[in-house]
């Protein structure tokens, strides 16, 4: 709107006798009325027009019988040159979507793309690994959430915030549904406030992404980075700092600190068969409160999971499959 009439009465009394418009850019770039009285007054030599305040022309308008005028319809990319390179770019456009996922011919997808894509791809899918712990983390419904990124590209941060949102998303709606192009959208439907936050980077890592959710009466904080070429960490859950590769099926444990937890739980998922992969304890204070991230080959079934509610030393427990 702020270029509506850009050529107006005022800018067309400056044009030397003789000038010709072209305006093959937008309809209502010139102030249509301003140039038939230029024309009909004989200040402008002519004028050629493909683009119009109405389109396509009305039969009657006086631009049709002004003198000197050269119209033709809005149809430049209808030549058959053309045609032939927007469906080549088209087709480009699909391939790279579906067989790299390459979204940056997508006018409504957040995502970079390219090359540059491919190098920031494990970050992007850390992202969604983190949405999917903050929501199975959620004791409520979720109001809120705030993406934390500290690390290389500004340009990132709306994708990352896509990828968040699918992953606290794709349990709810299902994951076909939920996507790089709707995710904000669903989110806003649902009324979840999104916000985005670049952050310096910590001197620990060199890219960081913190997803904190705003989930009933309990806020959630988890965060995750790359090491080295590409190897997503699990490095923060809650007040706890873990190193644990985000992948798989992963259980979540809160419980006391005290002697035999471990035990007790390694028998008990030992009992249902399920190998553990891997077990990290973490504690902020000796005495206080502690939190397992314990990696398992395939997801702990319900009575597993209630027996493990069930121990006396065991605050909360909650199951999360991250992803191969």
């Amino acid at each position: 709107e702020h270029t509506r009439g850009i050529l107006g009465e005022e800018r067309l009394a400056l044009l030397k006798p003789g000038a010709v418009i072209v305006n093959a850019a937008r309809g209502g770039l010139v102030d249509e009325a301003a140039l038939l009285r230029r024309l009909a007054e004989g200040k402008l030599a002519g004028a050629a027009f493909d683009v119009f305040d109405q389109e396509p022309l009305p039969a009657d308008h006086p631009l049709r019988s002004a003198p000197n005028v050269v119209l033709t319809p809005h149809l430049g990319a209808s030549t058959e040159e053309a045609q032939l390179n927007v469906a080549i770019e088209i087709a480009e456009a699909v391939k790279a979507a579906l067989l790299e996922g390459d979204f940056a011919g997508a006018v409504n997808a957040p995502l970079v793309g390219g090359d540059r894509l491919k190098r920031l791809r494990p970050l992007l899918e850390l992202a969604t690994r983190l949405g999917r712990l903050a929501a199975a983390l959620a004791e409520g419904p979720i109001s809120a959430v705030e993406i934390r990124f500290a690390g290389e590209g500004e340009d990132l941060l709306r994708p990352l915030a896509a990828g968040a949102v699918i992953g606290l998303l794709e349990g709810a709606i299902g994951a076909p549904a939920v996507n790089v192009v709707n995710a904000l959208h669903l989110a806003r439907q649902r009324g979840i406030q999104v916000e985005r936050t670049r952050v310096d980077t910590p001197g620990d890592y060199t890219n960081l992404i913190e997803v904190r959710v705003q989930a009933g009466a309990a806020p959630i904080r988890v965060a995750g980075t790359l090491l080295g070429e590409g190897h997503p960490r699990l490095v923060r859950i809650g007040d706890f700092q873990v190193d644990v590769s985000p992948r798989g099926p992963l259980v979540v444990l809160r419980n006391r600190d005290v002697p035999g937890v471990i035990g007790r739980v390694g028998t008990l998922v030992g009992n249902a068969g399920i190998n553990i992969a891997g077990y990290h304890q973490a504690r902020v204070a000796a005495g206080g409160d502690a939190l397992a991230a314990i990696s398992v080959d395939a997801a702990l079934p319900a009575s597993v999971l209630a027996s493990l509610r069930a121990l006396p030393e065991i605050r909360a427990v909650a199951m999360v499959d991250l992803g191969e």
